[in-house]
């Protein structure tokens, strides 16, 4: 866990003029570098960190670039710039090129519910290709050009009055046919369970809330909290995945113990209920 605070003072207008290092994106880049440590720990394991648009970052593909293979996990970043591509490119922007890039296929896929909406399937046409884009000017130097594939997913027929979903991820892992880049683009899926994580840690665990007198106060509760939060969440997304397992898969025997007792007012059962039904008692407990 990083703890990070934003400065009171506001600092965008003098953004461009610092290195990255002294700018708040630069926290992506010692969340990668987290990721490369975890690669190389467990070499053998292939190691994907996954970033929003705000981790669109090009010095981010320089420090990938510059690593061993074996030293070096792989990532997929939503785009949000719209780069120059290197010379010999037939357009001169990426928003451009990609247009101009026909799709391989459709993919169907589940869209995560939200609170506006229901879980529904949405339909993506998935296109991919390498691009090399142009080194970009920084205050301590241009950075060199670097080569990614680029893999962008659009619903077909999005619901009316809906914006159509579009994804265009950048990524080091090869895509070299349709079926890989369906697989970079169910890996990117993957992401919404930090958004759930965080949710959990702020409107569950409600974090913002807490006044703490001083600085390791506060770092000894978020410590905790995080914890709890990961714990909430595990235990949710394993409900909803295996609903008919033993809750003896997440809850020792005297916890569904108490918990069974003091929701139904008699003795538990000599064999333990499924995990879902244990889940909707304990989130009864608090109110989901």
């Amino acid at each position: 866990m990083k703890v990070w605070q934003r400065p009171e003072q506001p600092v965008a207008r003098q953004r461009k003029n610092k290195p990255i290092a002294e700018q708040e994106r630069y926290r992506w880049l010692e969340g990668y570098q987290g990721a490369c440590a975890v690669k190389q720990a467990c070499p053998t394991t292939l190691v994907v960190t996954m970033a929003d648009r705000a981790g669109d970052i090009q010095e981010w593909f320089v420090d990938a670039l510059r690593r061993e293979p074996g030293q070096r996990a792989e990532w997929i970043i939503r785009a949000k710039e719209n780069r120059r591509l290197a010379p010999g490119a037939t357009q001169r922007y990426w928003w451009a090129a990609r247009q101009q890039t026909g799709s391989l296929g459709t993919l169907t896929i589940d869209l995560a519910r939200q609170p506006e909406q229901p879980l529904r399937p949405v339909t993506l046409a998935v296109t991919a290709k390498p691009v090399t884009f142009h080194g970009a000017r920084r205050p301590g130097g241009k950075l060199p050009p670097v080569t990614v594939s680029a893999v962008y997913a659009q619903a077909s027929s999005p619901p009316q009055g809906e914006e159509p979903i579009a994804w265009l991820l950048l990524t080091r892992v090869p895509v070299p046919d349709f079926p890989r880049a369906c697989t970079v683009v169910q890996w990117y899926r993957c992401r919404w369970e930090i958004a759930l994580f965080f949710r959990v840690l702020t409107q569950g665990c409600k974090i913002e809330q807490l006044r703490m007198q001083t600085d390791q106060r506060l770092l000894n509760a978020l410590a905790i909290y995080v914890i709890v939060a990961w714990r909430i969440h595990n235990i949710t997304m394993a409900s909803r995945a295996y609903p008919a397992v033993s809750c003896e898969v997440v809850c020792e025997p005297r916890e569904w113990h108490t918990l069974y007792t003091m929701q139904q007012h008699c003795h538990p059962p000599p064999t333990p209920p499924p995990l879902r039904e244990m889940v909707r008692s304990l989130a009864q407990l608090g109110g989901f």
